[in-house]
């Protein structure tokens, strides 16, 4: 391929991006913020370096890998799968066309669970089909239970409560072959109340034995449409069991 061919397709890929606007996805992160319960808090020592002492101004963080909107592969919850780690996946691993089924209007609570039924309803709703290779998110509207939301629940809530998937529709996303999946909730198809696990059939039995990578604690779902591109990039941590995303979700202007 020439090297004008090569700046042309440049062009042509930036002139497109151009046409898109781009949704932040992403929580904010600040120390001991919300978090699976049992996992470690997130700190940042904001005085680890400072103009009066050091001339320049700088943050130390100290986070584990599930914390903020984050993905989990297969050795996070597979002792069998030790080798499935982060750093052996591509860098676009959760890259790719997105489909978002809405289903905050079923308004479920913690430890209920989404059925294939429901998510099909929603999803013909909303004149989209999942296809293999796709990115498949599910909004639950669970935003409004995070501290300053609509619900103003305590801080420690929203780590311990959440809805999740039924098999029967765990058992679906799989058998259509898609990329990754995610939620605007803590843990994704993992319902649980109370911090007591209700199902996890798709970090245990479909999703990450599979290859299909979990996505958990996005925010802002109600900005992107039905269809979008949806990006994030993982750190590339040596043997780690998951890590933080900066998602985005790419939309087509009007």
């Amino acid at each position: 391929m020439s090297q004008t061919h090569t700046s042309s397709l440049t062009s042509q890929f930036a002139a497109l991006l151009a046409q898109c606007e781009v949704v932040d996805l992403a929580p904010v992160l600040f120390t001991n913020m919300q978090r699976w319960s049992t996992h470690p808090d997130l700190a940042i020592i904001d005085n680890a370096r400072n103009f009066e002492q050091n001339g320049y101004f700088l943050q130390t963080l100290v986070l584990p890998e599930h914390v903020g909107c984050h993905v989990d592969v297969p050795a996070h919850f597979h002792r069998s799968m030790p080798d499935k780690t982060i750093d052996t996946f591509p860098p676009d691993c959760v890259m790719g066309p997105a489909k978002k089924v809405d289903v905050s209007q079923l308004g479920l609570g913690p430890g209920q669970l989404l059925t294939l039924a429901q998510f099909r309803q929603a999803a013909d709703a909303a004149g989209i089909s999942v296809e293999a290779g796709e990115v498949v998110i599910v909004e639950f509207g669970w935003d409004k239970n995070l501290p300053g939301g609509s619900e103003d629940r305590p801080d420690d809530w929203w780590g311990a409560n959440n809805p999740g998937f039924a098999e029967d529709l765990c058992a679906w996303l799989a058998g259509q072959h898609v990329k990754a999946v995610g939620t605007d909730t803590v843990s994704a198809d993992l319902a649980q109340a109370g911090g007591v696990t209700v199902a996890d059939h798709g970090h245990r039995t479909y999703f990450l034995p599979n290859g299909i990578l979990i996505i958990e604690g996005l925010q802002n779902l109600a900005a992107v449409p039905p269809a979008f591109y949806f990006l994030a990039l993982p750190l590339r941590i040596r043997g780690g069991s998951g890590s933080p995303l900066r998602p985005v979700g790419l939309v087509w202007r009007d």
